[in-house]
C-alpha cells in the first residue's frame, strides 16, 4: 500500500513541475530586444471597466501582478494605484528596450500615444496574447 502512495506521490509531484515549468517559459525565440510590437487586441476588456492594455509605471508593480497571477498568491499581492498604470489602445506600438525577471516583465517604449517616448514595463505573457511584431522595424541592439 505504500508503494502505491509513493508512486502516486511521485506522478503527481512530476506532472506539477512539467506544468510549472511548461507555463513559466515563454517562446523567447521570437520576442527581440529592439522590436517593435503593435497592439492587436485590447487586453483585460473583460477583467475590467475601461478597456484597453494594462501597462505598469513601475517594474516591481508589474512583476508582483505576473507573480499572483501564476502563483494564485493574492494574499501576498500589494494593490497597484491607478495612477501608475496606463491603458493603451488598439494599434498603439511599442518598443521592447529589456527584459527583466528571468523575461517574464519587459521594458518597453511607448511610439504613439499621449505618453510617446516614455518606458513603462509590461508582463510578458500579455506581449504574446495581445501583441503582434513588425516584421520591418526590428533592430539589433
Amino acid at each position: 500500500m505504500n508503494i502505491v502512495k509513493y508512486l502516486t506521490f511521485l506522478a503527481l509531484t512530476c506532472f506539477s513541475a512539467s506544468t510549472l515549468f511548461a507555463e513559466s517559459e515563454i517562446d523567447q525565440g521570437e520576442i527581440t530586444i529592439g522590436s517593435v510590437w503593435q497592439l492587436d487586441r485590447n487586453g483585460s476588456s473583460l477583467a475590467s471597466r475601461s478597456h484597453g492594455q494594462v501597462i505598469y509605471f513601475f517594474s516591481s508593480d508589474a512583476y508582483h501582478t505576473y507573480r499572483a497571477r501564476k502563483f494564485q498568491d493574492w494574499d501576498n499581492f500589494s494593490a497597484v494605484d491607478s495612477r501608475n498604470l496606463v491603458r493603451l489602445k488598439k494599434n498603439q506600438k511599442i518598443k521592447l528596450e529589456k527584459s527583466q525577471f528571468n523575461n517574464a516583465i519587459y521594458a518597453v517604449k511607448l511610439l504613439d500615444g499621449f505618453h510617446a517616448g516614455k518606458t513603462y514595463y509590461l508582463i510578458a505573457e500579455e506581449l504574446k496574447q495581445n501583441f503582434i511584431q513588425e516584421k520591418d522595424h526590428v533592430e539589433s541592439v
